[in-house]
Formats: C-alpha cells, structure tokens, sequence
C-alpha cells in the first residue's frame, strides 16, 4: 500500500514539475506577442483613436519596360503578370497579395496589390507604354490593428496568430492545473475565474440593453 501511494506520489510530483515548466515557458515563449495583441485589443476596441504616424501616399507614372508593352496570348497572361508584378515590386511596391484584371476595350491591365494597413494600385496602359502606380498606407497604428486581425497578412502571420493562441491556452489551462493543486488559494482562484465569466456574461446582456 505504501509503495503504491510512492508511486502516486512520485507521478503527481512528475506532473506537477511538467504542468509548472509548461506554464512558465509557454508564458515567456508568447510575452511579447501577448503584450502586442493586448495593446492593439484595446486599439481596436477604440476605433476613434486615430494616428496618421508613418502614413504615406504617392502616385507615380512609371515608363513600362519594353518586355512588358505588348499584351501576351492567352496562355502566357498569368506568367506576364506575375512578371510585371515582380518588376514592380522591384520598384517598390509592398504586397501581401495581388490581382489583375485586363479591359481589352482599353488596352489596361489593372493590378491590386494589398498589404496590411495599405495597398497599391497599378494601371498598366498598354497604349501609352506607362504605368500608374498608386500607393497608400495607412500608418503604423493601422498596421497593427491589421495585423491583430491577421488581415492581408500572409499565411505565416496567420500561423503566427494560431500558435499564440494555443501557447496561450496552455498558459491558461496549466495555470488552472496549478492552482487547483494549491488548497489555500484554489477558493479564491475558483471565485475569481467565476467572477470573470460574470462579467463576461453581464457585459454581453447590458449590451443587449
């Protein structure tokens, strides 16, 4: 009986080490992404709050190169404006993502770049061997609200985004672990996780009105 009671425990005691080690790392692994998402929460939450830090716009003509003033058969149009596309970004331009549309009417080939916090605008015209490239962003208060939201912002910040929150449920969830291990403060721990779901519960009604 003693031995098993040892045992029991030597594998709560094992637990435990783990359940605090997981805690404190997952805490310090996604510190400065919780403080970032903290902040800009609270940014968000006040839309007026408005900073025009960093902001930019611009409108440039650009002389098209003469590999791209001749619109391609059918079969090379993607490779072409994937082309143009790098030359441009050679010139400058941001972007997270684009798309194109071409008027044949018009000889235009219109290319929509967009970033967090900014986008671009290139009119290709075909006809006067030029571009119209239009550029616009929005500020660094903007960036980062964009990027809390994960908008226009790549598959890797969107990974980004996932994995703190799941590093920040294991913060939660080993914190619950710990704290239920510990009789003296588990009462008030207890209350307090009651107390915020409250919250949580009466906001959402007031804000039924």
């Amino acid at each position: 009986m003693q031995a098993k009671n040892s045992v029991a425990k030597k594998k709560n005691a094992a637990v435990g080490r783990m359940m605090r080690a997981l805690h404190t790392y997952s805490a310090m692994w996604v510190l400065l992404l919780l403080v970032f998402f903290s902040i800009t929460g609270i940014t968000l939450n006040h839309p007026t709050w408005q900073s025009k830090w960093g902001a930019q716009q611009s409108l440039t003509i650009l002389p098209l190169p003469a590999a791209f003033q001749t619109w391609p058969v059918e079969s090379e149009q993607a490779h072409y404006a994937a082309n143009l596309v790098a030359w441009l970004q050679q010139q400058g331009v941001k972007a997270v993502s684009w798309q194109s549309r071409y008027e044949p009417d018009e000889q235009t080939l219109e290319l929509s770049f967009k970033r967090p916090a900014g986008f671009a605008v290139a009119l290709v015209d075909l006809n006067r061997a030029e571009v119209e490239l239009e550029q616009q962003f929005s500020g660094y208060l903007a960036l980062a609200n964009d990027l809390h939201k994960g908008r226009d912002s790549g598959l890797a910040w969107k990974w980004l985004i996932d994995i703190t929150a799941i590093a920040c449920l294991l913060f939660a969830i080993t914190g619950f672990y710990l704290l239920l291990k510990m009789p003296s403060k588990k009462s008030a721990g207890n209350a307090l996780a009651v107390l915020g779901g409250l919250m949580a519960l009466l906001a959402y009604l007031i804000a039924l009105h």
